[in-house]
């Protein structure tokens, strides 16, 4: 089970696990462009998530805050 333990910076784009997959899922997000980090009760998880193992993102994670390169 992941650690959420990261307060959330002031900078990525925080949005639902629906959200992020839909993007995933229609092309517009790639590993190129980015990383998540699962979020959980308003606290973020170390762990690095990108779209290429998008099947690998925590059950518990309710939001992903992604961030742009």
């Amino acid at each position: 089970m992941p650690e959420y333990t990261e307060n959330l910076p002031a900078y990525g784009d925080l949005m639902t696990v629906a959200n992020w997959l839909e993007f995933v899922n229609s092309g517009d997000f790639s590993d190129y462009d980015g990383v998540g980090h699962p979020v959980k009760d308003g606290k973020m998880c170390k762990t690095r998530i990108y779209p290429s193992i998008a099947d690998q993102l925590p059950e518990d994670a309710t939001h992903v805050l992604w961030f742009n390169r």
